[in-house]
């Protein structure tokens, strides 16, 4: 059989918007690899991306095909990038007539309205023209070939509703799905009109529920933890996806992404702590955080480069540093919740520095108000950098000795980056980061919350990496709480656009900030009074992920479970 394997994205390395471009970067690959069939990743052409119109140049127009599509035909060009993979790129020709060109993301592919504040119902729509894409495309990419469809959450599970009849009676896919997040979009039967397909053969009111009934078993998603999740987080089994998690809990099959950098902490230093002899490591960590000063010395404030906190009065000694680094997202990173701790342990005379490095999210720099407002605060202990701090940030990392990751929810997370940059982590325990973070039991804020959420991944008996965090359990008002923070309606609220504001009554909120600030003061004495045990956990943290994760462990399992 003439077999092919397609991952169907809306977001690739070429134009990232989260997690889904950095998977991409790696499993595909590996997959190919494992399997020994043709792979091939197939995504819009978005045209506002600079990392997509980069690369144009080296493009090579495969076809020209005709697209149907809400009483339109477009012309679009199958343009096919081969690397050590073969990427495929679909560009409509023409505009819609009303609203703004497809794939037309400012800041990433989903920023995909400027203007009327229908970010929503423009993503749909290009999602459903994304589908109906792929599905005439396939067999011009590789006529008469079998193709095995990997589809990457609901922006892509648009494709089955695409797939026409004669094809569900010949067929030449096998479908499956991938979910990096619980995210969903409402449908209507005029969106099914538009794509040609039939809405009685798509009973549901989600993309993701008339789809289900149409991938194989497994769904997939990107940790094990995660896929518990679904079934026993409050946030995901009664706010986010309470409409799919009885059908969709018992398919999931969680498979651990692999790691996502490179390690940075050379041979002879890790080795030389592996076996007990900490001083290499201890040095380099030393001479990181003098390069460190030294990025911060070289770096000139500006409007595209503003710097939150006083450079001059940032205090240089040997407390440790902290960072927390990502894309702003209100309802999953938790920006505002690391302020809140920080805010709670430093006002205690607690000393060590904290330096946040978010990416402005759909927000932008209003969004984020509060680590500014933090850093004016505590201006001796707090720096924080809302850019892209290139030349900075990765030796300030290795500079580093906690990353921290007080995440809402996490499908996987970046805890294997902190370590492979030579920075051990804390994080709360959810979703992908119990499994990435072995925590230290012999801290006060190892609570039974936290012991309940880690007995399933690792015993008494594992040696700690870092320290994880949890809000006590049985919260009265967790539901609501939950709701509230999902909202994320405060820039409706007499115009107040700082969430923290609105969020740290919350009686969840407090019990998580209480539960991270304990870590954070867990992370100082550990570091301050127990160097040893610091530098062992950081070691041990760093064998731990480049043992357990891998991609090609990840391709393995995805090829195991594909079936033709």
């Amino acid at each position: 059989m003439n077999r092919k394997i397609a991952f169907i994205t809306y977001e690739t390395p070429f134009a990232p918007g989260g997690g889904i471009a950095a998977v991409m970067a790696h499993l595909p690959v590996a997959l190919q690899s494992v399997s020994r069939i043709p792979t091939y990743i197939i995504s819009p052409f978005h045209i506002n991306i600079p990392k997509t119109i980069d690369s144009e140049p080296e493009m090579v127009n495969m076809a020209t095909i005709k697209v149907p599509f809400d009483q339109q035909t477009y012309n679009l060009d199958i343009l096919h990038l081969d690397q050590d993979i073969k990427w495929i790129f679909l560009k409509p020709l023409q505009k819609p007539p009303t609203g703004p060109e497809f794939f037309a993301g400012q800041r990433h592919p989903y920023n995909v309205d400027q203007v009327s504040n229908q970010i929503g119902s423009i993503l749909l729509r290009d999602s459903l023209f994304f589908g109906k894409a792929v599905a005439l495309a396939l067999p011009v990419i590789a006529p008469e070939s079998f193709w095995t469809l990997l589809m990457q959450d609901w922006e892509a599970a648009t494709t089955c509703l695409a797939l026409n009849e004669s094809q569900a009676k010949k067929p030449k896919y096998s479908p499956y799905l991938t979910l990096h997040n619980s995210y969903d979009s409402g449908i209507h039967i005029e969106d099914f009109k538009k794509v040609g397909a039939n809405p009685d053969n798509f009973p549901g009111e989600t993309v993701l529920q008339c789809s289900l009934p149409k991938v194989n078993d497994p769904v997939f998603t990107v940790s094990e933890q995660f896929a518990l999740d679904f079934s026993t987080e409050i946030l995901q089994s009664e706010i986010m996806i309470p409409h799919l998690v009885s059908d969709l809990s018992p398919r999931l099959l969680g498979v651990n992404n692999g790691i996502f950098t490179d390690l940075t902490v050379p041979d002879k230093v890790l080795s030389a702590a592996q076996k007990g002899n900490y001083t290499p490591i201890r040095n380099w960590k030393i001479r990181n955080r003098e390069f460190a000063f030294q990025a911060l010395d070289g770096i000139t404030p500006s409007d595209e480069t503003p710097i939150w906190g006083d450079l001059e009065r940032f205090t240089r000694d040997d407390s440790p540093w902290f960072v927390m680094a990502g894309r702003d997202d209100s309802r999953q990173k938790g920006y505002e919740l690391a302020c809140d701790a920080v805010a709670g342990f430093l006002s205690m005379d607690w000393q060590a520095r904290f330096l946040f490095f978010p990416i402005p999210g759909d927000e932008g720099l209003a969004g984020i108000q509060f680590i500014q407002k933090l850093a004016n605060r505590f201006p001796e202990s707090v720096l924080g950098f809302p850019f892209l701090f290139r030349e900075g940030y990765f030796t300030i990392m290795q500079g580093a000795n906690f990353g921290i990751m007080p995440s809402y929810y996490e499908p996987f997370g970046m805890a294997n980056e902190f370590y492979l940059k030579g920075v051990a982590c804390i994080g709360r325990a959810t979703g992908g980061i119990i499994q990435q973070i072995v925590p230290y039991r012999d801290v006060p804020s190892f609570t039974p919350s936290v012991r309940k959420r880690v007995e399933r991944w690792h015993n008494s008996t594992t040696p700690p990496t870092g320290l994880l965090f949890r809000e006590r359990d049985k919260i009265p008002s967790a539901l609501d709480d939950w709701k509230a923070i999902n909202a994320a309606d405060y820039q409706l609220a007499n115009g107040n656009s700082d969430r923290l504001e609105q969020r740290k009554v919350l009686a969840l909120f407090q019990s998580m900030a209480n539960e991270l600030r304990s870590c954070l003061e867990d992370g100082t004495n550990l570091y301050l009074t127990q160097p040893d045990m610091y530098y062992k956990m950081l070691t041990d943290g760093i064998t731990y992920i480049t043992s357990n994760f891998s991609w090609i462990n990840a391709a393995s399992s995805y090829n195991e479970n594909v079936k033709e």
